[in-house]
């Protein structure tokens, strides 16, 4: 499974391409647990995924729990189909914030700037 990461508006993004099961969680579990070592928010980036599991859900909140304990955030990237179908019947989506494109996470980040009074802007790191 393609995993990326990157830093994109002072938040970690993890990228997950195909499918978030057993076998991928199990695969990308050191990727979470060095996620949570950081001191920054998290941004699942999911609109690649085609397919999550129990395994996958159970991934997703222990990172969401682990993050919320140290203070941070995490949200998440998911188009429709089967992962966001399924984190709404689970009411995942009620408690983690969902957004479907990249685009839409970029315009709330930089309303809570502005709200904030911080200054704008973008920065990408790879």
């Amino acid at each position: 499974m393609p995993v990326i990461t990157y830093t994109m508006n002072r938040t970690l993004v993890l990228t997950i391409d195909g499918e978030l099961n057993n076998a991928t969680v199990e695969e990308i579990q050191p990727i979470i647990d060095l996620l949570i070592r950081k001191h920054t928010d998290v941004l699942v980036d999911m609109s690649s995924a085609s397919f999550i599991d129990s395994a996958g859900i159970n991934a997703l909140i222990y990172l969401y729990k682990q993050l919320q304990a140290n203070g941070r955030r995490m949200r998440l990237i998911c188009k429709q189909g089967q992962p966001r179908d399924l984190l709404s019947i689970l009411h995942i989506d009620r408690t983690i914030t969902c957004y479907p494109c990249i685009r839409d996470f970029l315009a709330d980040i930089s309303a809570e700037q502005a709200a904030a009074g911080s200054s704008s802007y973008a920065s990408l790191t790879i």
